[in-house]
């Protein structure tokens, strides 16, 4: 995917290390999403199409594509609160639901 960023730029874009670019664009680690929320943003295209969601996991797609449209004009600050307060209701649900 062309984007004209090197993973310097798009490290520095992300304010992750160049090694954490490294290992998601080779595969060599399961990156967190977050970390995915960064990359789709900074590159400018949406959760789905970053992760190469296909029509086979469209039922997901809607989703991703809402939460990167939520995410889309907030800093990373922003988004780093965001997810920590969705992972500490996720944590707590079974406390409230049943």
């Amino acid at each position: 995917m062309e984007k004209g960023l090197t993973q310097e730029r798009l490290a520095e874009e992300t304010e992750l290390s160049l090694t954490a670019i490294q290992k998601v664009e080779a595969g060599k680690s399961g990156a967190r999403l977050e970390t995915l929320i960064r990359i789709a943003l900074a590159l400018g295209i949406s959760l789905n199409i970053l992760v190469d969601i296909g029509e086979s996991e469209g039922k997901y797609g809607f989703w991703q594509e809402a939460v990167c449209l939520l995410f889309k004009d907030k800093t990373v600050n922003e988004v780093k609160y965001a997810i920590a307060v969705m992972d500490s209701l996720f944590r707590y649900k079974d406390e409230f639901l049943w």
